[in-house]
């Protein structure tokens, strides 16, 4: 019987930092750009195709595993009775108990963000033997001594064969070493301790906790792993020296006290509490209120749990891999996967999450384009490098160059929620980088409007004489992209009193999204012979959500629910991901009904017995995204003021939501029941709050000058910061 611990570390990566900059042959694209303004896109496929550097990126790798070998006193081996494991989201703990052998086994965990170290601790009523294990699977080595585990090991150079490799490649080079690690165990026991090999075993313990540590070589994205600059090893004994600093309770009360300054800020209230096994309840979920509340709460725990300051950005599996060859590499995908991976975090209060993302845009603008152009660029992969190529040959998911311009909302997001107007000033250049790389991209189309060429629709194909083709010019997505990176450039400039004349007169000339016969949206810019209707991908949504490109009063409302039902009636949403973005979409058309279903489908269909999001394979992306539909159907501020319950399902018709934050910098604290509600706005600064009032029956605050726009519905005044205003409707 025993415990298998899965240990990750966010910068062990495969690979080395770009020595050589490949650029792109400026002839061919002009090639490619005649034979799609022709009309020829079969040969336009094709020489995209070949003009791709066919490499990828980076892979992220599992550092090891700790066996925990619990053995019986007495044969025949009984068997363990009463079995429970427990993960604690409110304090980021687990615990696990059983019977064995007429005494109850307790085990705990928790990883502390503040002393970098995971504690495990296991007590048994009556002495049990313990062997203690330390594993890995990159090439490494394992020793033990005195109460003591190390492993060093050493990443790939790199993995050969692409997507579906199977040869992990150590190629030592002095000037170009791959990543090493540490990872450090002490045992303390008040059983008697022997080394037995490279393992530990104990004899007659009744309480034993190990501390872990794991530190890499890893020196920065640009940086070769070399010690210097960053010694590993000196590190991971720092980290575990640590540990003797402080006992066990003080540590899990310090790692407590961190993480609940995180999650404490914000709580949801749906249903009475449930102590039924999560697996159990999943298959309930209808008639468990509380089921979605712990989604939510679980959502917010996994991105504190894996991108906090300092950290790498959380990646296709946030930080969670066992697998030397992972899923997509479990790298960055930025064509949906990153950014949802950050939709809730500015509403659910939790901006210092937000770093790492923030930090890998500028990191991403700092290593520039391959095409040789002003600015940077960047494509549909990344990985701890930076990698900014195509990812593959395939042209349908690799040609694509807007991943980098979404990850740019991330940082008007961010200003947005915080009013940091010197966050705002010391990333500006990031927009007009991406702005200068844009101006030298961009073509003039037939009708005079500027676009872009070769254009995909990310992962998404349509027919052309039996061939699948993805290259088009001008497709919905990128010109949603585009247009909002210039209209959010122009916008902050004003804020920071920077010129904006060049920016609007380009908005003016931007190509439109356009629209087929029907009103729905023509996802490639024209009408095509499109192939699979229910794609997963609802890229040409972009406009909609997560951008803010939409009004209820604008044609591309309709648009949108026009273009979704088409989507949904051939099959669409039947991946994690994929449903999660649909209850977002659902929440901006004010839909709570379809928001509630497609909330009650994660569980029917994209969730795991243990909360994991299911693509399938597990990724983490459908986990932060339907956290995020919860909060869009809670809270709404994406059009200039607040939207209280805007897409309330009628299954919720009782509950309370704390601590959420609005874009302007408020919280709000909002609770509700059959159909009335009462909302408290707090503002962190002096301003105007503007409030949509077609449900507002009366509003309690120190105000003389509220003002109420019968025609647009809207209601304002002026406000104090930290001052409480009391809302009711």
């Amino acid at each position: 019987m025993c415990d298998r611990i899965q240990l990750n570390e966010d910068t062990l990566w495969s690979g080395q930092p770009e020595t050589k900059r490949l650029i792109h042959d400026h002839d061919k694209l002009t090639n490619i750009r005649k034979l799609i303004n022709n009309g020829d896109f079969i040969n336009a496929e094709q020489a995209v195709k070949k003009s791709m550097f066919n490499v990828i990126s980076s892979t992220y790798l599992p550092a090891g595993e700790i066996i925990v070998e619990l053995d019986q006193p007495r044969a025949p081996l009984a068997e363990p009775e009463n079995y429970s494991r427990i993960l604690d989201i409110e304090d980021a703990i687990y615990n696990s108990k059983f019977s064995l052998d007429g005494g109850n086994v307790y085990k705990e965990a928790f990883i502390s963000a503040k002393d970098k170290v995971l504690v495990y601790r296991i007590k048994n009523e009556i002495p049990h033997q313990l062997n203690i294990y330390g594993l890995c699977l990159l090439k490494s080595t394992v020793k033990a001594y005195d109460n003591i585990i190390e492993i060093d090991g050493i990443c790939p150079t790199k993995i050969d064969s692409g997507w579906d490799g199977r040869k992990h490649v150590y190629e030592y080079n002095p000037d170009m070493e791959s990543i090493r690690f540490r990872i450090k165990l002490r045992v303390e026991t008040d059983g008697l301790l022997y080394c037995t090999g490279n393992a530990l075993r104990i004899e007659g313990s009744s309480d034993t906790t190990i501390y872990t540590a794991i530190e890499t070589s890893f020196n920065g994205y640009n940086k070769m792993p070399q010690s210097e600059g960053k010694n590993y090893i000196s590190l991971c004994e720092n980290d575990i020296n640590n540990t003797y600093n402080h006992t066990y309770d003080e540590l899990k009360k310090r790692h407590i006290c961190d993480y609940r300054s995180l999650f404490d800020r914000v709580s949801l209230k749906l249903g009475e509490y449930n102590n039924n096994p999560t697996n159990e309840r999943i298959l309930n979920a209808e008639n468990d209120l509380n089921l979605t509340e712990l989604l939510f709460d679980f959502g917010r725990y996994l991105i504190i749990a894996c991108s906090r300051e300092g950290c790498q950005p959380a990646n296709l599996q946030g930080i969670w891999n066992n697998n030397l060859l992972p899923p997509w590499l479990s790298n960055y995908t930025m064509n949906i996967n990153t950014q949802m991976n950050y939709w809730h975090v500015e509403t659910c209060n939790l901006p210092e999450c937000h770093e790492p993302l923030l930090k890998m845009v500028r990191e991403l603008c700092q290593k520039g384009n391959n095409f040789g152009y002003n600015g940077w660029a960047s494509w549909h992969n990344s990985d701890l490098w930076r990698f900014n190529h195509e990812a593959t040959d395939g042209v349908r998911w690799g040609y694509w160059i807007m991943g980098g311009f979404w990850t740019c909302r991330h940082i008007w997001e961010h200003y947005l929620h915080t009013q940091d107007k010197k966050f705002l000033e010391d990333n500006i250049d990031i927009f007009e980088k991406a702005i200068a790389f844009l101006k030298d991209w961009m073509i003039v189309d037939k009708d005079g409007y500027l676009s872009t060429s070769p254009s995909i629709s990310p992962e998404n194909v349509y027919n052309v004489d039996d061939k699948e083709i993805s290259v088009c010019e001008g497709s919905a997505m990128d010109m949603a992209i585009i247009k909002e990176l210039f209209v959010n450039t122009v916008k902050a400039c004003k804020i920071l009193g920077r010129d904006t004349k060049d920016y609007e007169e380009i908005i003016s000339k931007l190509k439109p999204v356009m629209l087929d016969d029907d009103g729905t949206i023509l996802e490639w810019g024209r009408k095509v012979d499109e192939i699979e209707l229910g794609h997963r991908h609802i890229s040409q949504l972009y406009l909609l959500h997560p951008s803010d490109q939409v009004s209820e009063k604008s044609e591309y409302f309709d648009a949108v629910k026009k273009t979704l039902k088409r989507r949904l009636d051939n099959g669409g949403g039947h991946t994690g991901w994929s449903n999660a973005w649909i209850a977002n979409v659902f929440a901006r058309l004010k839909n709570g009904e379809k928001v509630y279903f497609h909330i009650m489908n994660m569980f029917k269909k994209s969730i795991y017995p243990n909360m994991l999001d299911a693509h399938p394979p597990f990724q983490i992306d459908g986990n932060f995204g339907i956290c995020a539909a919860i909060c869009e159907a809670l809270l709404q501020s994406h059009n200039g003021y607040i939207e209280l319950l805007p897409a309330l399902p009628a299954k919720w018709d009782k509950g309370e939501a704390c601590g959420l934050v609005a874009r302007g910098g408020y919280i709000v604290n909002i609770s509700w029941e059959n159909g009335s509600y009462t909302a408290e706005i707090i503002p962190k600064n002096d301003g105007i709050i503007k409030l949509y009032a077609k449900n507002i029956k009366s509003i309690s605050c120190n105000c003389t000058d509220i003002k109420y726009n019968i025609n647009d519905s809207f209601l304002e005044f002026r406000a104090t910061a930290n001052q409480a205003y009391k809302v009711y409707g």
